[in-house]
């Protein structure tokens, strides 16, 4: 018979393994719990960056633009509350914390900041100046009632003569008029033998309107972004039913008019060093009526020319095609994925885009304000080189010699400012991915300070852009592939003329005028560069 004690010695072991066993798992679960804990209060505060970052596009500022002044005393501030957290935490023997403090930029011009406080920026200008002198006057005199134009203090009561006048400007507005243009073509015969018919050649009539009708309606468009169904009911204002699809019909007819040139400004931008691109969606309709989401990429040179291209999807494929027959060598442009395999394709090095890092930096500030600050700053700096060299009108060597003699050493200590941020930031939280992404494109953006034609941004083309923006929130789509392409090439004249300082209408109404008898080989005189160039002293009707 078995020892009572030793049962209940080994049944006491088996719940004791039991509850081990239990204990394991439950902490086990517990881990699991906490991780899970973790990832859900990490998604909670990207969800809440993500609100807030939408809530500050929808109803607050979008500008990332902050005051160097306000910037440097929030910098100030920061340091101030740490030394005196670490002056309350001294220990004997250590050193002041004023000996590590990093003292604050001094002014280049030596002079008190006093007076840069009140000198931000240079005022606007304020109320109305005079009107453009090309504008023309039409005298209207208010003469004074002969009754009144006496003397009252002289007892005879002489009348008064004229010893000066004064004027006043104001702007007026004419109604606007059409008036129908009737072609008249004689035809003459033999008054004998009546053999055959002479006229003078016809002109094209298809379009049933003149040029600087369709000139006008394609600026309002693609210019001042007024949809044709608008235009057409200022047409119907006048008594002039003109309908949507004849609208639609002109604006394509140009369009197709406009291809060699667009082909010529392509050609020009490819020829470059450098190149700038960057792309926006479009809606497309499709022939059943239902709506796609469709592409239309940039490419331009800084502030200059810009070419539009269409297409159906953001893949590869559009940025291959377009740049394949290019001789540049650098390519600026964002992270996106669409570029990274045209770069080893087509032997294209990658210069980024500093605006592209410092905006999600900036989004991020809440993650760690100080940090931030001390990022944005630098980067501040950097800008500030640039736009010396843009107000000092540096030619390409004196601004590659800018940036290695004064930017370089800023952008080197800014790597290693973002590399020490980032060693405390959690990697999945908004500004761990925004230090994550700048680090990706640290050594593309590096490539800026040895190319003298590139710019420290991408703004350039994002700025081309905007015309495409504001338009889509007027005319909302395009219709099917072929009217993207027609968009595209129209889009290409109107804000490169915009970028080059010419005359919209002027420049239309008279090109499509040239087009038609002027030589291939000389097409590049009508591109907007060329024409104002060659016409562009010549007197042209404004739009």
């Amino acid at each position: 018979m078995s020892d009572p004690r030793s049962i209940e010695d080994l049944l006491k072991d088996n719940r004791l393994q039991e509850l081990g066993a239990r204990a394991q798992e439950l902490q086990a679960q517990n881990e699991v719990l906490r991780s899970r804990v973790q990832e859900l209060e990490e998604l909670r505060r990207n969800l809440e960056h993500l609100i807030a970052v939408y809530q500050r596009h929808l109803f607050g500022s979008r500008s990332e633009k902050i005051d160097a002044q306000e910037l440097e005393a929030r910098i100030g501030k920061a340091a101030r509350e740490a030394r005196e957290q670490m002056a309350k935490e001294k220990r004997p023997g250590d050193p002041p914390p004023e000996a590590e403090e990093e003292q604050p930029e001094q002014s280049t011009t030596g002079k008190s900041s006093g007076k840069d406080k009140h000198d931000k920026r240079k005022a606007r200008p304020h109320g109305r100046g005079a009107f453009p002198a090309h504008l023309p006057r039409r005298r209207i005199e208010h003469p004074v009632d002969p009754a009144q134009a006496v003397c009252a203090c002289c007892p005879d009561h002489p009348p008064l003569v004229r010893v000066g006048e004064d004027t006043c400007e104001k702007l007026v507005k004419l109604p606007v008029q059409y008036e129908v243009h009737v072609h008249v073509y004689p035809q003459m015969a033999c008054q004998r033998c009546h053999e055959g018919i002479l006229s003078a050649p016809r002109q094209d009539n298809s379009l049933k309107a003149d040029i600087s009708v369709v000139a006008d309606v394609v600026v309002q468009k693609y210019a001042d972004h007024k949809p044709l169904y608008r235009q057409q009911q200022a047409f119907e204002r006048l008594n002039i039913p003109i309908s949507r699809q004849t609208l639609c019909d002109w604006t394509g007819w140009c369009s197709d008019q406009a291809q060699p040139l667009v082909k010529a400004m392509a050609d020009y931008i490819r020829a470059q060093r450098l190149i700038q691109s960057d792309e926006t969606s479009v809606r497309m309709q499709l022939p059943d009526g239902q709506m796609e989401t469709a592409r239309l990429w940039a490419y331009g040179l800084p502030w200059a020319e810009v070419v539009f291209d269409f297409r159906t999807d953001k893949s590869q494929q559009g940025p291959k095609e377009f740049l394949h027959r290019t001789s540049a060598g650098y390519l600026q442009a964002d992270g996106g994925s669409s570029y990274l395999p045209v770069f080893p394709a087509l032997s294209l090095k990658h210069i980024a885009c500093m605006a592209h890092i410092r905006r999600d930096i900036f989004e991020a500030r809440d993650d760690a304000p100080v940090a931030v600050d001390l990022i944005l700053a630098a980067m501040q700096k950097l800008y500030r080189i640039e736009r010396q060299a843009k107000e000092q009108g540096l030619s390409l060597e004196q601004r590659l010699e800018l940036r290695q003699g004064e930017a370089k050493p800023i952008f080197l200590d800014l790597e290693q400012l973002m590399a020490s941020v980032r060693q405390g930031i959690l990697p999945k939280s908004p500004l761990g991915k925004a230090l994550a992404y700048a680090q990706n494109q640290w050594p593309a953006m590096a490539r800026y300070l040895e190319v003298a034609q590139a710019e420290i941004d991408n703004n350039s083309i994002e700025h081309a852009l905007r015309g495409v923006v504001l338009g889509r929130r007027n005319w909302l789509h395009v219709g099917q592939e072929t009217g993207g392409q027609r968009a595209a090439n129209l889009f290409s004249l109107m804000i490169t003329c915009k970028r080059l300082g010419v005359e919209p209408y002027a420049y239309l109404h008279d090109v499509l005028r040239r087009l038609p008898s002027h030589l291939n080989k000389d097409i590049w005189q009508l591109t907007p560069r060329g024409w104002k160039q060659t016409f562009g002293s010549e007197p042209r009707p404004s739009g």
